[in-house]
Order: structure tokens, then sequence, then C-alpha cells
């Protein structure tokens, strides 16, 4: 069978499109390509092709276009959309060709997210908001089934298309990629990490709060901070390196920078608490972080803000903490009880490499996914 997969907001090696949903078809026997407007690429000598452009200047109808074009050349039979866009684009190519194809909406983000109103004025955001609302109504219309990534995402669409048949498929790694190592926490040092994009919102802020407050209580610790991240704006830079360069004498900062996937977990792997302290948004509080599936993974303690979307679906309490970002002081008091209890720290270590092997991995919705695809 041939399969596509269409998205106008991922690159062609995003891990959940390429590494995980395209490689399990791939490896069960289908013809997969993968088609991006993030950047302009051919590529045709791995398993899995990509035919991809840069729509970055592109009008919408160009897009579309562009979409349908790499569509009739590839003739697929099963189009995975990650957006509205390729939606409408795998819509109008079935109606051009009156061919059968199978249009499927892998839903992971909420439409339209915060990112995309700051594109509108302060006053005008409503407008914006009901405008973008519209169009992904309009464009599922189109889905002929649903993926969802996550339970809370899934509500508005199971809500609006109840008779359209639904998965869901979650974020756990394949262990494949995981370069997992027994773990125990160095007394010289404490290293900690950041990954993602760097933003007061993300929680970078809440972040270097918490590594001060340690180096101020903890004077002869040296805290290594690894910077696996990058910045989305200018403003969110200014804004983050005064921050950084504010730090005390016994922080030091690595900056490896934005990592591809197959390189993240090891750039990560050498960190003995994960912390991820983003604002409690709306959006924020209701998405489930894929991060915290590849730190369970990899065997370490986590301390996140206190998400819904974590603590109604997630064994969180077995080998980490949820808190108040803003709360710097508790956070600085439950790492601290780590570095005095050895023993927490090394049974929530095993804990959350046992939850990864046990229920958290792709191995364990691979086949659900697989099944799906070919019966929907």
């Amino acid at each position: 069978m041939n399969i596509a997969f269409l998205t106008s907001g991922h690159s062609p090696f995003d891990d959940r499109i390429y590494y995980h949903l395209g490689k399990t078809l791939e490896a069960n026997g289908h013809n997969v390509l993968i088609i991006s407007s993030k950047t302009e690429l051919r590529e045709e000598s791995g398993n899995i092709p990509v035919n991809c452009f840069n729509g970055e200047t592109l009008s919408k109808r160009e897009k579309l276009i562009a979409f349908s074009e790499r569509l009739e050349a590839f003739n697929p039979e099963r189009a995975i959309c990650s957006e509205p866009l390729p939606l409408i684009a795998s819509k109008q190519y079935r109606r051009k060709k009156r061919k059968e194809l199978l249009i499927i909406y892998d839903i992971t983000e909420w439409y339209p997210s915060a990112r995309f109103l700051k594109e509108y004025h302060p006053a005008a955001r409503w407008f914006g908001f009901l405008k973008l609302l519209f169009f992904n109504i309009y464009a599922s219309l189109s889905a002929d089934a649903f993926i969802f990534g996550e339970r809370y995402k899934s509500k508005p669409y199971r809500f609006l298309f109840p008779f359209t048949p639904g998965r869901f498929i979650t974020y756990f790694p394949d262990l494949k990629y995981i370069s997992y190592k027994d773990h125990l926490l160095p007394g010289e040092k404490l290293r900690l990490s950041y990954s993602g994009e760097i933003s007061i919102e993300k929680g970078f802020g809440n972040f270097i709060k918490v590594v001060s407050a340690l180096s101020d209580r903890f004077s002869d610790l040296e805290i290594e901070v690894r910077m696996v991240a990058w910045y989305s704006t200018e403003s969110d830079r200014k804004d983050c390196e005064s921050l950084i360069r504010d730090g005390n004498k016994n922080i030091r900062f690595q900056f490896p920078g934005r990592q591809i996937f197959t390189e993240y977990t090891s750039k990560i792997n050498e960190t003995d608490i994960f912390l991820d302290l983003r604002k409690i948004t709306f959006e924020n509080n209701y998405s489930l972080p894929i991060k915290l599936f590849y730190y369970a993974a990899l065997g370490r303690p986590v301390i996140f803000s206190d998400l819904k979307a974590i603590r109604n679906d997630f064994e969180i309490e077995k080998f980490g903490f949820l808190v108040n970002p803003e709360h710097t002081e508790e956070i600085v008091n439950l790492i601290s009880g780590y570095l005095k209890n050895r023993t927490l720290y090394e049974e929530h270590c095993i804990n959350a490499r046992k939850l990864a092997e046990e229920k958290y991995n792709w191995g364990k919705v691979a086949p659900e996914f697989l099944n799906f695809i070919e019966s929907v």
C-alpha cells in the first residue's frame, strides 16, 4: 500500500512522523513517502523517501498545488495529515483524480495554538482565533479517520465528528533510539539540562530561578546546565540571555543547541534530574509533553509543572514530582531531597525505566497503529 504523510508544520524527519509512524509502516511492507512544506529537500536514498518544498514564501493556493503535485506522482491509497492545510490538499487531489484515497488526520496539537495567534494584533486575536478555528473544522470534514496523540486534544473532534472512526496513538518512544544506562547520582556535581524552545512561557525563567537558588544553597556544588535548546524569537533571546549572564559562579552552561532526533537523547543522557517548569496556561495544562516519555526511558527522576494532562494520565509519582513552577523554594527542596537521599533517587531511576519498558514505549502501540491504518 502507498501511504503518504503530509505536514505543513513539521520537518520531514520529525520523530513521530518519520521515526515512529513512518518506520512502522515501512517495516511492514508499505511504501511510504513524506511530504513537508518546511524545507526544500528531495531524498530517495533511504527506505522512506522524502519529497519536500519550502512553503515559506508561497500562498496557501500555491502550497495546495505543491502538495497535490507530489501526491499525484506518488499515487497513494492513504494520506496521513498533520495539519488542516494538507487535509484540504488531499481532498482536492482525491476529487480531481476521482480515486479512492483515505484521508487520516493525525492530531497532536491544539489548533489554533497560541503561537499562531501571536501573529495577530492583540485587539484582533479573537477574530484570528475564530478564523483559524473554523478553517480547522472545515478541513476536518475531509478526514475519513482521526489519530489522537492524547486524550484532551481528542475531545473537540469526538464531539464534532462522533461518527468518524478514531484511535489513540500516543507519543511513546521506540526504546531502540534511547541510549539507556544505569545511573548513579555523582556527589561532586549536579547535571541538569534544558531542552526545547528557550522562552519564558516554556519555563526558562522558572528553570533559571531554581538553578540560581540551588547555587546559593549549595555553594560547593558544581552545577552543569546543558542547553539542548534554541530561541524561537529574538525577543526570547534578549529576555533569556540576560538570565544566563546573571548566573552564579558555580553554574557552568554548555550549549550543544538544537539536535536531530537521533542525537537528542545522547545529548541529554548526562542529566541527573530532569526539570520542566513551563507556565500553567490553558494550552500547556491540557497538553501532554512528549519529553516526559523520553526522560522516563532514560531512567531519571523528573520534576514537572503540575499539568492536568500529566496528573490524570501518567504515573509520575513513581519517579518524580508535580509542582507549581513558580514555587522555587519547594522545587529546590525536592532536588535537595534527592541529593541527600540516594536511595530515593535510585528508586525513582529504576521505576522510570521500568515504566518505560513495561508501558510507555512504542512497541506497545505500534501494532494498534498498523492495524488501524490497514483496516480503517
